[in-house]
Parts: C-alpha cells; sequence; structure tokens
C-alpha cells in the first residue's frame, strides 16, 4: 500500500457513492489524475462536507492499494474560484476535456500548472474566451496531437499569412481554392502557433479549430457540457 500526504490537486468531478461518500476525480501534478473514494464525505459531520468540489485549491492525502485510492485527508490552500454563468460552463467544460482525453496515474506537472492557470483567469468574465482557446490548445500540446499549424500539410512549407487554408485534424493545414465552408486565415495559424490569441474576437474564429481538434481525440463521442451549454 502507498500513502501520500498533502498534495496538491484540484477536484475534477465528484458523484455520490454508497450512502454517504464520493467517488472523486483529483487532478495533481505528481501523480497524475487519481480516482479516489472520500468516505463518509456527505454525512453532516463529515469535515469535507462543501470541500470535496471543483475550483477549491486542496492539499489532499491518500493510500492506495490497486487502482482505487482512499482520501484520509482533505485541506484548502488558497480562496476557491467563484464561478457563475458562463464562467462557471467553461470550468466544467474543462474539467470534463482533461478526463476525457488524459489516462490516470499519468503524471504532468505541466497540465497542472495549465489547469491552475486556467483556473486563474475564469474569474475575469470578459476573457474566458481567450483563456479557453489557450487552455484547448495547450492541452493538445501536452498530449502531443496538436499538428504543426505554421507549416502546409502538402508541401511542408510554412504557412503563408495571406492565404485561406482548410485544416485536415490528422495531417494539419492545406491550401484552400476558395472560401466555401470551413477555412482559416494563414496569419491566424501562425499566430495561434506562437500561442497569440490577442483578443476575443481572434479567440472566435479559432474557436471551430480548437472544437475540430478536440472532437478529433474524442473520436466521435458527445462532451456533457456541450449539451448542458446548448
Amino acid at each position: 500500500m502507498s500513502r501520500v500526504d498533502l498534495h496538491p490537486g484540484w477536484v475534477l468531478h465528484r458523484r455520490p457513492w454508497r450512502e454517504s461518500s464520493l467517488l472523486i476525480e483529483l487532478l495533481t501534478p505528481e501523480f497524475g489524475r487519481l480516482a479516489l473514494v472520500a468516505r463518509g464525505a456527505r454525512g453532516a459531520r463529515s469535515p469535507w462536507r462543501g470541500l470535496a468540489e471543483p475550483f477549491i485549491p486542496l492539499q489532499a492525502s491518500w493510500s492506495r492499494r490497486g487502482e482505487m485510492g482512499t482520501l484520509t485527508a482533505l485541506e484548502p490552500i488558497g480562496d476557491s474560484t467563484r464561478l457563475a454563468g458562463r464562467s462557471l460552463w467553461c470550468g466544467l467544460y474543462a474539467n470534463e476535456l482533461v478526463i476525457r482525453l488524459t489516462a490516470r496515474d499519468d503524471p504532468s506537472p505541466e497540465l497542472f500548472t495549465l489547469y491552475g492557470r486556467l483556473m486563474l483567469q475564469l474569474t475575469d468574465p470578459d476573457g474566458l474566451s481567450v483563456a479557453l482557446r489557450r487552455f484547448e490548445l495547450g492541452l493538445l500540446d501536452l498530449l502531443g496531437v496538436m499538428p504543426d499549424l505554421s507549416r502546409d500539410a502538402g508541401s511542408g512549407q510554412a504557412v503563408a499569412p495571406e492565404r485561406i487554408y482548410r485544416f485536415d485534424p490528422d495531417l494539419g493545414a492545406v491550401p484552400a481554392t476558395d472560401r466555401a465552408g470551413q477555412v482559416f486565415e494563414g496569419q491566424m495559424l501562425l499566430d495561434l502557433a506562437q500561442g497569440k490569441i490577442v483578443d476575443a474576437e481572434m479567440a472566435a474564429r479559432a474557436r471551430p479549430l480548437t472544437r475540430l481538434l478536440i472532437d478529433r481525440q474524442l473520436g466521435g463521442q458527445a462532451l456533457n457540457t456541450r449539451r448542458l451549454f446548448n
């Protein structure tokens, strides 16, 4: 049996288990995403009641034998991220992406940092779309599935800023001969390749691209948060 004491984490999801407990998905920097049982967490006298929730920076302790661990301690290490409306949807969407696109027990301090940065940015209602596009692109890059946005998939040459392109999620940018259907400006692809998402307008133009790439990784499965938002 392994034991871990007071390790930083974020609850990505929770669901009731048995009469008074919870099953939680915890994102950590050094152990990746974990499944833990929080025994009695829904009980009226539990010190974890109202704490084993998303959007609260935490320190957690657990013991583990096999795939499922048991939570043994939980305490906040900062203010919770108070989200409502569209900010709340963005947070739930990010949580679902991490759960659906990452494997358990796959440590990624970079993902933990990326996620924590997003939680801070979601408190600014005016910057939601920019924060979400940066998170989506960063997650895809960490997963190793991000195509090179700066190269023509056919010729291997640099994307021309003045041209328009269609996008194949498996290959990358392909020159378009007309604007029928979904096309992307070369300059925007080059900016995204350098991480330059400067405003909400650009984030909105990049949304079809990130959705295309994410849907490719989902393999046709629908996201619950998209249905909720719609």
